[in-house]
């Protein structure tokens, strides 16, 4: 779990810098909204790539080589963005390199700790450190190029906290061929009869996809904040770069500690009825950010959100534990994964082509819409029977 912990908050450090680094990527590239999103879509090519290949990569070479070797694929990407600020199609690249190697770890990660005793406690502490990655790495960052540090130079943090994840990752999970199955849980024969059965037996399942388009619509809104809150305090708020960056960090720090803490709330409420009620303070929240022309109600706000929308990702991935028969997990949370992680790169792509024409105040009414989508689909996910955790 450890190795699983590293892996993700170096996730988070490095999709969290993302935000705080755009304008000054803008800057130097001297680009506009629409442009800079490439970077979004190439994220978005490399879950694509990610969800086709993550279950079949893992039954080739065992779970624990496909974990060691997205790390690698991490790495090697970093070290693209580390080492140039001059071509912006190199830049686009490495995220695509990037967004490969991480929807590949989370896949993997999620199906780990899907089948562990109390799934909701550790997928929700799993997540809750990605988003301390992704609080601390905009302060970072901004205090690097804020002080004239090349903004390129962030990614070397990355590169070398590559390192020992991937030591981490040796140690722990090289001898892992596959994730253990329960006796009752086992598909018959004639039903998963090859690789190619059981990415038929996946895509069939509609939990999986249910829950998919579920994460995309949350992914994406959590993105869209993460990702475009810096430019919005700068441009509608006239905040400083400072006190962007800390916005952005509190709305990151609100998710991690309410993946942390909620979970025990959930489980007596029960995930069905939980992420309705937080949707709804969420979409309060997200309201009151938008109509009231003030940074502080903005940036309180902000946070909030992150609290409220903290546990949608690891009440999702317990409902796919339970709906899901743990023969075809390693495949359906990679696409589950994936699909999810799309939404963090198409829906700032939406949103930076509708600033670049309407002004980046687009935002607030976008993620309130994708919130209330997300309550919608909720709905449609199945039913499954309650487990005792």
């Amino acid at each position: 779990m450890v190795s699983a912990f590293a892996t993700l908050f170096l996730a988070g450090w490095n999709g969290g810098s993302t935000g705080a680094l755009l304008p000054f990527i803008e800057r130097n590239y001297n680009i506009n909204y629409a442009r800079v999103s490439i970077l979004f879509v190439s994220t978005f090519l490399g879950y694509v790539v990610a969800a086709g290949g993550t279950g079949t990569l893992s039954r080739r070479v065992g779970f624990g080589h496909a974990m060691l070797i997205s790390v690698l694929v991490e790495l090697a990407g970093n070290i693209i963005n580390s080492s140039q600020q001059k071509n912006f199609g190199l830049m686009c690249f490495a995220y695509f390199v990037i967004g490969i190697a991480f929807a590949t770890q989370l896949g993997l990660c999620n199906a780990y700790f899907a089948t562990l005793n109390k799934p909701l406690m550790w997928t929700g502490i799993l997540h809750g450190i990605y988003g301390l990655g992704a609080f601390a790495s905009p302060l970072v960052a901004t205090a690097m190029v804020s002080r004239g540090v090349p903004y390129h130079f962030f990614y070397t943090t990355n590169v070398a906290m590559n390192i020992p994840v991937f030591a981490l990752a040796w140690l722990a999970f090289r001898n892992l061929q596959a994730l253990p199955q329960l006796p009752n849980e086992r598909l018959p024969a004639e039903d998963v009869p090859n690789s190619s059965g059981v990415l038929r037996a996946t895509l069939r399942n509609r939990a999986v996809w249910t829950l998919a388009i579920f994460l995309m619509l949350y992914v994406g809104a959590e993105e869209s904040i993460g990702g475009w809150i810096v430019s919005y305090i700068l441009e509608v708020r006239k905040g400083s770069p400072e006190g962007a960056s800390w916005v952005a960090s509190c709305f990151y720090l609100g998710i991690a500690l309410g993946r942390i803490f909620l979970p025990p709330l959930n489980m007596l409420m029960g995930e069905r009825t939980a992420v309705p009620v937080y949707l709804l303070f969420a979409i309060a929240l997200e309201c009151v950010a938008w109509f009231v022309p003030v940074l502080a109600s903005t940036a309180v706000c902000t946070a909030l959100v992150g609290v409220a929308i903290s546990t949608f990702y690891t009440a999702a991935i317990t409902a796919g534990g339970k709906l899901v028969p743990r023969a075809l997990h390693a495949d359906a949370f990679a696409l589950m994964s994936s699909v999810g992680q799309s939404g963090s790169a198409f829906w700032p792509l939406v949103i930076g082509v509708m600033s670049t024409r309407k002004g980046i105040w687009v935002v607030e009414p976008t993620v309130v819409a994708l919130l209330g989508a997300q309550g919608v689909c909720w709905l449609l996910v199945p039913k499954a029977g309650r487990r005792i955790e």
